[in-house]
């Protein structure tokens, strides 16, 4: 019984040895099948990218002519067109004040009035020393027509005239300067001095601004000045104003340019109670007629406006261009020559290509 018992176990173990074996076995058959799978694969995709190797994948767009328009617009703050810090010419204490904060005045009228009464007295012993003196000139004339006295003596007197001359113009003027007047049309925007204040020479004593019309100044690149003419007409928007268009005409272009490569354009604005001084304006320039030509994405050119490049796909090779630019129409720029209508232009992955490249194009 014992080994009968001791067989059946031996026969036991060997069949889990068989059975590990076959499964051993199985295992390596699986993993070699996988191995075989994957190098298939690898193979398929080794030739596949051989197949396109030196291909470099760009995307593209036609070349069309299309009509488009050169307008475009610059940015500006309104100003007025003149505005003086009006200082005083005299000098005195103020008895009158004629004009206030937001009152309109017009060139020559009373704005105030200082006292008087020293003015007065300088300019009427002024005018004594001058009377007398040129009553002594008179004579002294007279008498030297007969000999009576010298040529220098007479010269002497009416250097002395002349000089009492210069005193009473002097008076004269500072007695009128008594008087404060506007020197320009304008509204006064600010009043630096009370009724009573002491007031000398260059003391400041109002702010008055040309508010009848407005002046807006833009900055305008080369290669759109000369498309403008002084006088021409413009259109200008405010955001806060929505539906209100004004008109304005450029006054001036300037001959230099500033330190952003730009031209000062100044437009004066037409008069309108909604604008005002500080506000920030919108100005369409209007370049004339349509235009017709080819118009390609900024992207696409390589090199400097000088020496632009562009390169076009040719028989699944990317073939550099040399071209002319034109004007900057958005985000696109005009090509004047180098391409045509019909063209496939890369726009993407041109970094990537030089002349005689394989490519691919993708979308």
């Amino acid at each position: 019984m014992a080994a009968s018992e001791k067989s059946t176990n031996k026969q036991i173990s060997n069949m889990k040895k068989i059975t590990g074996i076959v499964i051993t076995v199985a295992v390596v058959g699986g993993i070699v099948a996988v191995l075989a799978s994957n190098k298939r694969k690898m193979v398929a995709e080794t030739e596949e990218t051989a197949s396109a190797e030196g291909a470099v994948p760009v995307s593209t767009v036609k070349v069309s002519a299309d009509e488009y328009s050169l307008d475009f617009t610059a940015n500006g703050t309104a100003a007025a067109v003149s505005e003086l810090n009006f200082v005083s010419g005299t000098q005195g204490r103020v008895i009158a004040i004629y004009a206030d904060n937001g009152k309109h005045v017009r060139k020559g009228d009373k704005l105030l009035e200082v006292d008087s009464d020293l003015l007065l007295s300088d300019y009427e012993a002024a005018q004594a020393a001058y009377d007398d003196m040129k009553q002594n000139v008179d004579r002294m004339t007279r008498s030297n027509a007969v000999g009576g006295v010298t040529d220098q003596q007479l010269d002497g007197l009416k250097t002395q005239l002349k000089a009492a001359k210069s005193r009473l113009d002097r008076a004269r003027k500072m007695l009128e300067d008594a008087v404060v007047k506007s020197p320009m049309d304008g509204t006064v925007n600010m009043r630096y001095v009370e009724l009573g204040s002491l007031i000398a020479p260059n003391a400041p004593l109002f702010d008055i601004v040309d508010d009848g019309r407005l002046k807006v100044t833009v900055g305008v690149p080369e290669s759109r000045v000369k498309m403008l003419a002084e006088g021409q007409e413009v259109s200008l928007t405010n955001s806060s104003l929505q539906g209100r268009t004004f008109t304005g005409h450029i006054n001036y272009i300037g001959i230099k340019t500033d330190r952003g490569m730009n031209y000062p354009v100044e437009i004066y604005v037409d008069s309108d109670d909604e604008l005002r001084i500080g506000m920030y304006l919108k100005v369409q320039f209007n370049a004339g007629t349509g235009r017709n030509g080819v118009l390609v994405p900024r992207k696409a050119i390589v090199g400097s406006a000088k020496s632009a490049n562009v390169y076009v796909v040719k028989d699944g090779k990317a073939v550099k261009r040399q071209v002319v630019l034109g004007e900057m129409v958005g985000e696109n720029v005009e090509i004047l020559d180098g391409i045509s209508a019909g063209d496939e232009l890369i726009t993407a992955g041109i970094m990537n290509v030089a002349d005689g490249t394989e490519v691919t194009i993708v979308k």
